[in-house]
């Protein structure tokens, strides 16, 4: 399984996504939205997330991947702590040069 996060500044959202999941269906199995606390540790953000996987019955030894899009840079190398104490996975962190294989069709003009 999958195991998305998006922090923003106002919100955290996650995501978990099948792993028999048809590439086209992209509808996570579930989903939650908490707020972003800059002060909260790896370890109070695990405990948090653990509780929310098992009250879906998603064991966390069953997330097989991470990845990971931070608009709070503080907040990033907290999350990636998390993942690999709680997880055992090296998130991949999306931002600038990352490549997704997905074309960004922008017209920057």
């Amino acid at each position: 399984m999958l195991l998305a996060l998006d922090i923003g500044n106002t919100n955290i959202t996650f995501g978990v996504f099948g792993e028999n999941s048809e590439p086209q269906d992209n509808t996570p199995i579930a989903t939650w939205r908490i707020a972003t606390d800059r002060a909260r540790l790896a370890d109070e953000y695990g405990l948090l997330l653990s509780n929310l996987l098992s009250l879906k019955g998603i064991q966390t030894e069953h997330i097989s991947a991470v990845a990971l899009c931070s608009g709070v840079p503080p907040l990033t190398q907290v999350f990636i702590e998390l993942c690999t104490t709680y997880f055992q996975q090296d998130p991949m962190v999306i931002g600038p040069g990352i490549r997704t294989g997905i074309k960004i069709l922008y017209d920057n003009t």
